[in-house]
């Protein structure tokens, strides 16, 4: 592919928050009486739109007013535990091997964009990235509108970009911009959930890394 750029997804992928999450979700649904989910039940139940991973969990579609209470209440319990997630272990070496290789990298997420910017700052890693680009709006779409303005911010050509991500959904997204896709296999979803998508599958970000080299 020769030069490439890698957008990088957040929780999940750089982040290893997955246990934060759980705890958030349980807590959000506990005022219901449904759950609590562990990482496998997490695991076999996530999808984006994040509304309907609780139609699943609730085996019905949530009411408006129970999805906004869900949301807020995830969102208070994960900002308030999220300081206690570390980098997944290899994130600093990816992040170097990027760098090593000539290409140029930015990071996307669903999070709200002040909460990303403080705590990817506090990881000491918001100089590494071209972009940190998280959500101004609402939160729990899906990402392929969010890829679509963030290839535009950078005048990205989507054929040399990889998105490297730990969900189905950054698949469809990287797929709805013309971008390459390499998923994950330590972050939100099961192997075979991600393996189904068709996109190459790595086990660490710096396998992540040498996929995207032979794209």
């Amino acid at each position: 592919m020769g030069r490439v750029h890698i957008v990088w997804d957040w929780n999940g992928t750089l982040l290893d928050d997955l246990s934060v999450v759980i705890l958030a979700a349980n807590a959000s649904m506990a005022r219901f009486g449904v759950g609590p989910i562990d990482e496998d039940g997490y695991r076999d139940h996530f999808t984006r739109p994040v509304r309907a991973f609780y139609d699943s969990l609730f085996g019905r579609p949530v009411s408006d007013a129970e999805w906004e209470d869900l949301n807020d209440r995830f969102h208070d319990e994960y900002f308030a535990l999220a300081h206690t997630a570390n980098l997944t272990p290899d994130t600093l070496d990816a992040l170097s091997a990027v760098e090593d290789n000539g290409w140029e990298q930015s990071l996307l997420s669903m999070s709200p964009q002040d909460w990303l910017e403080q705590i990817v700052g506090a990881h000491g890693i918001d100089s590494r990235f071209n972009l940190v680009d998280g959500l101004r709006g609402e939160t729990g779409g899906l990402k392929a509108q969010h890829l679509e303005s963030h290839l535009q911010t950078l005048s990205l050509d989507p054929a040399r970009t990889v998105v490297v991500g730990d969900t189905p959904d950054d698949a469809v997204a990287a797929r709805h911009v013309g971008a390459h896709v390499v998923l994950y296999d330590g972050g939100s979803h099961h192997l075979p959930h991600l393996e189904v998508t068709g996109a190459p599958v790595a086990h660490s970000l710096l396998e992540a890394v040498e996929t995207a080299a032979n794209l």
